[in-house]
């Protein structure tokens, strides 16, 4: 049987990727999901140098958790156990610009909650100007009308308001606060006011996906006018980094999250879905963290990403691009097919328990990696490599 062409399967595959996708329009750009940044800019070129071109040793995003301060009290949340130190203005504007000689496409601003810091214009202004796309993810608590002027005029593209459940009272109970439905109800239309792409954010958890919340937020989604529900799934790290495996999803209710992504959105269905169980899938891009994704603490430990506590160095002691190196070397250099603190976290919660440190410090972090057997390629990259 004669082999198909490598451009050809490339094509197969890409259409086979898009077909489960809703591009549209936004403030004259088109936007796929808040995953890639928007067409065109110059963050999506930066994007394509790192990821469509398969170049390596290039973040194509990095979160930084600019602050610890949040005043919600949410079950799931990945950033408690970590150190809870908050960096300098000055460090953070050194940090961002070491991350544009990265040609790193997105930068999200996450937390705690960053609307705490008085500076967060400041800071996004500077990782728009240097090219890269922006989001916020924030609760909403802070988020007035002279909040989203500024982070408009900062250059802010994108901004995600946590919301989990669509019923108020439900969602007050979940996320720890007698007004955290209210608050992003109040957000939200100032948000799509200031012409920012708008997203609620859920985590999924088992019963989220047996009780079929998801068609309650995209229902919810639909009727404040949002343009994408973006979710994401419980991991065992933060708050429940001792839970027991049935509080995180089985690979059926994954695989009901991945069919709602590409039903929803072949559908046209509004809001978009994203849906990172099928975005981040064996099948497409795979786990990302620490070879096409880094996340930063608010104390300046360098992770693979926000759910895997493993750091790699600080931006306090050493150059971001150093550290980088580093992590990618210890990491295998490539993306995985499955997410690393899933199929890792029994052992790396060992190693926690042992060293006392949460994340692990770069010399523990390198070591535990040497257990880690190099994983075969996720679909999108083995094209690439054809």
């Amino acid at each position: 049987m004669q082999r198909e062409r490598p451009g050809l399967a490339t094509l197969r595959y890409m259409a086979k990727w898009l077909a489960g996708e809703n591009p549209t329009r936004h403030q004259g750009q088109w936007v796929l999901n808040s995953f890639l940044p928007p067409f065109p800019s110059r963050a999506f070129d930066a994007m394509f140098l790192a990821l469509l071109s398969g170049r390596h040793l290039s973040p194509v995003s990095a979160f930084l958790a600019i602050t610890a301060r949040c005043g919600f009290n949410c079950p799931h949340c990945s950033a408690r156990g970590r150190p809870t130190a908050e960096l300098t203005t000055t460090a953070w504007l050194d940090t961002i610009r070491q991350i544009h000689e990265l040609q790193t496409a997105i930068i999200g601003f996450t937390g705690g909650d960053p609307i705490l810091r008085d500076d967060l214009p400041q800071l996004i202004k500077a990782a728009a100007d240097g090219g890269s796309a922006t989001i916020l993810f924030t609760t909403g608590q802070g988020f007035d009308a002279d909040c989203a002027e500024k982070l408009r005029q900062a250059g802010l593209w994108a901004v995600c308001f946590s919301l989990d459940r669509a019923d108020a009272a439900a969602c007050n109970a979940f996320r720890g606060h007698p007004q955290a439905f209210a608050t992003v109800e109040r957000a939200v239309p100032r948000a799509l006011q200031a012409g920012f792409y708008t997203m609620l954010g859920a985590v999924a958890t088992p019963d989220f996906v047996e009780s079929k919340e998801y068609l309650a937020l995209q229902r919810l989604g639909k009727a404040w006018g949002v343009h994408e529900l973006r979710l994401v799934e419980g991991m065992p790290c933060g708050n429940w980094r001792h839970a027991p495996d049935e509080q995180f999803l089985s690979k059926p209710q994954i695989d009901e999250l991945r069919r709602f992504h590409v039903a929803a959105n072949r559908a046209a269905a509004k809001p978009k879905i994203c849906a990172f169980n099928q975005i981040e899938s064996p099948e497409f891009f795979g786990c990302a963290g620490g070879t096409q994704h880094l996340y930063i603490d608010s104390a300046g430990k360098v992770c693979p990403c926000d759910f895997t506590p493993l750091s790699f160095g600080s931006i306090s002691d050493e150059k971001l691009n150093d550290i980088w190196l580093r992590m990618n070397r210890a990491l295998g250099d490539n993306p995985r097919r499955e997410c690393l603190i899933r199929k890792h976290y029994r052992r790396l919660g060992q190693w926690v328990a042992d060293t006392g440190e949460y994340p692990l410090q770069p010399d523990n972090s390198c070591r535990f990696c040497q257990g880690i057997q190099e994983p075969a390629l996720p679909d999108y990259f083995r094209h690439l490599q054809r």
